[in-house]
């Protein structure tokens, strides 16, 4: 089994805390078709381990998991938090992404997994 590294910036981590997010209710990430690049992120805070499921990133106060077909794209992946005027939110920074939308919720990529 590979493992996959991702990051969670201090100031992403303060968010999904105050969504309440921790070891039990982890952040749940996917990868699903769509979006104008192709592919779209997907993320939901949840409860319930699936078969196969794999824990990418976790530390004192917050767990992150995918699902097996997801995982392969979240290697090197970073999730930040900006709460500037034009676009406030979560964002998704994926080194293997070869093209990004402009709001950053979906890519291509040649080289996952």
């Amino acid at each position: 089994m590979t493992t996959t590294q991702i990051t969670v910036t201090e100031q992403a981590q303060k968010e999904l805390i105050g969504l309440e997010v921790n070891h039990e209710q982890f952040l749940r990430l996917w990868v699903e078709p769509g979006g104008c690049s192709g592919m779209s992120y997907g993320a939901a805070i949840d409860e319930e381990m699936g078969e196969g499921d794999q824990v990418i990133f976790e530390n004192e106060q917050i767990r992150v998991v995918a699902d097996p077909e997801s995982v392969r794209y979240f290697d090197g992946l970073t999730i930040d938090y900006t709460d500037d005027l034009v676009q406030s939110g979560f964002r998704f920074i994926n080194p293997n992404a070869v093209q990004s939308c402009g709001c950053g919720s979906s890519f291509s990529c040649d080289s996952c997994g």
